[in-house]
């Protein structure tokens, strides 16, 4: 998808709808910009799924994994960038490369039907690195 982050919500309802019975896990999210875009963001929404196929407008494909550093933001979305600034400075001071696109698990959010109450939610944040060799104390996380 390209454009706002208020418009995922969409993209969400279209996976559930399409794979409903087959998800298995969190809704999650790629981001594969560098910085914040209010307008013109590219991202991707996804859920794990059991099975399914490609359609024109979905792609159902394997995510490739690795060594990540994570974070986990308890709040709102649009208070996130606090959370992203933690982990970016993170990944720079143990002199790790960020690989694109970073994603973000939505362990707690909004349901279907309810919006719940957003100093409640919970996203983990999750950056993977090129160059794991360079960790510092740091444990893999399993």
């Amino acid at each position: 998808m390209t454009g706002k982050y208020s418009d995922a919500g969409k993209g969400f309802s279209q996976l559930g709808r399409k794979f409903g019975r087959y998800i298995c896990g969190k809704a999650f999210m790629l981001h594969h910009d560098s910085e914040y875009k209010e307008n013109d963001a590219n991202y991707e929404v996804c859920m794990p799924v059991r099975g399914g196929n490609s359609t024109e407008n979905i792609e159902v494909r394997e995510l490739s994994g690795g060594q990540c550093i994570s974070l986990i933001h308890l709040g709102p979305y649009d208070q996130i960038g606090r959370s992203y600034n933690k982990i970016i400075e993170f990944a720079r001071q143990q002199e790790h490369q960020i690989t694109r696109p970073t994603r973000e698990v939505y362990l707690k959010g909004p349901g279907m039907i309810f919006k719940g109450n957003p100093k409640k939610y919970v996203t983990e944040l999750q950056i993977l690195i090129a160059n794991p060799q360079k960790t510092l104390g740091a444990k893999p996380r399993q």
